[in-house]
């Protein structure tokens, strides 16, 4: 049986090991500091800000200490002058009874 710390521990190990992403703006690579995150149920969301007036994104990447991919988006956002929030969401689903 999978008890609930195995889930809670397996959400929080995945908080802590993303670290920063790295967003494709105009063609470059950009490291960008996380601006939150939570753990909502079994998901964790980490959210990335880009200021007021950042250019054309087409692919953003959350990453870990090392540089390793752990989500991606590939995408099509054009120039503007408000902000910009990036959503990542990993979400853990365990297989086995829950013993509470």
């Amino acid at each position: 049986m999978v008890t609930k710390i195995v889930i809670d521990r397996t959400l929080q190990f995945l908080k802590e090991m993303a670290q920063k992403a790295v967003v494709t703006i105009d063609g470059q690579d950009n490291a960008v500091s996380l601006h939150s995150q939570e753990i909502v149920k079994d998901t964790v969301k980490t959210y990335v800000y880009l200021e007021n007036g950042h250019g054309h994104v087409s692919a953003a990447k959350l990453v870990d200490a090392q540089g390793i991919e752990l989500d991606r988006y590939t995408t099509t956002i054009e120039p503007s002058e408000d902000g910009l929030m990036i959503v990542f969401t990993l979400s853990v689903t365990l297989k086995g009874e829950l013993q509470v």
